[in-house]
């Protein structure tokens, strides 16, 4: 009786001590062996929905891609609003989309900052507040299809991330463009800049985003047609990350109507979106009935 006692009594010292060791064990160490298990090759489907082009990557990039999911999925927590079950479709999808933008940036962790993304089922609207020149205040109500905050979550809404994985390549991604401002954001407040890795850099961006940007306000307020989406011209913030959606989602027209912001960002993000020739779109999702 008393062996089986101290058995127990040690098996529940043992435990204690894992659990401790775990809570003090440096980052490195617990991806080292996250990264060390097998590949659950069942969240392939999802991959291939979210990023098409995978099988036209290089094997590093195929490699790191898969990395990144792993860390994505292990360190970040996802909620689901409005009875949204949270799957691993959904899970796999938006990590997927996410983490195709870190590719050619090693230099940046996969969103240290980040701990959460919650899901909408629907898109789901915004109060803001205005205040009209007599001083009467107003309640204005905004539809949204993503949010991403400084320190906070990401929050998104599936039937929009639906549309941004249809292959329809018409510039928008909700995905790309939430997490555009996430990278924006990894060095401060979210201002078009993101973290650059030299003086020079940062002249070449002040350069060559700073002039792109102010031509396209200017043009948008004059009515002109406008390659981009007009939302880009919100500010700097929203022109970064509605250029990076159309970066990826419409590379071969961007590198023409905005030849030299095309070049800033193949050398900034690493990568080429035009020699990933893409299959022809899978009509996979459905959307979710109020």
């Amino acid at each position: 009786m008393r062996d089986a006692s101290d058995r127990l009594r040690w098996g529940m010292v043992r435990s204690i001590l894992r659990f401790i060791s775990r809570l003090f064990q440096s980052r490195d160490q617990r991806r080292a062996e996250l990264l060390a298990r097998p590949f659950p090759e069942e969240w392939m489907p999802h991959i291939l929905r979210a990023v098409p082009e995978f099988r036209l990557f290089s094997e590093p990039d195929r490699s790191r891609l898969r990395e990144c999911i792993r860390i994505f999925l292990s360190e970040k927590s996802f909620l689901g609003c409005r009875g949204l079950d949270i799957t691993d479709q959904i899970r796999v999808i938006v990590a997927a989309g996410a983490c195709r933008l870190l590719l050619g940036l090693p230099g940046l962790d996969v969103f240290p900052r980040l701990r959460e993304i919650i899901i909408y089922p629907h898109d789901f609207k915004e109060t803001i507040e205005a205040i009209g020149p007599d001083g009467t205040r107003y309640a204005i109500e905004r539809v949204r299809a993503g949010e991403a905050w400084r320190r906070g979550p990401v929050v998104l809404a599936w039937n929009s991330v639906g549309h941004s994985f249809q292959g329809l390549r018409d510039g928008y991604n909700v995905v790309i463009h939430e997490f555009a401002h996430v990278i924006d954001m990894q060095n401060g407040e979210a201002d078009g800049i993101p973290p650059l890795p030299t003086r020079e850099w940062a002249q070449r961006w002040e350069k060559v985003f700073m002039r792109e940007y102010r031509t396209f306000v200017t043009k948008e307020r004059q009515g002109e047609m406008t390659f981009l989406d007009p939302y880009a011209a919100t500010d700097q913030a929203e022109f970064f990350a509605v250029a990076t959606e159309f970066f990826y989602e419409r590379p071969e027209e961007m590198a023409v109507m905005h030849r030299e912001l095309f070049s800033l960002f193949v050398d900034f993000f690493g990568r080429d979106p035009r020699q990933w020739r893409r299959p022809a779109p899978t009509r996979w999702f459905r959307r979710i009935r109020q």
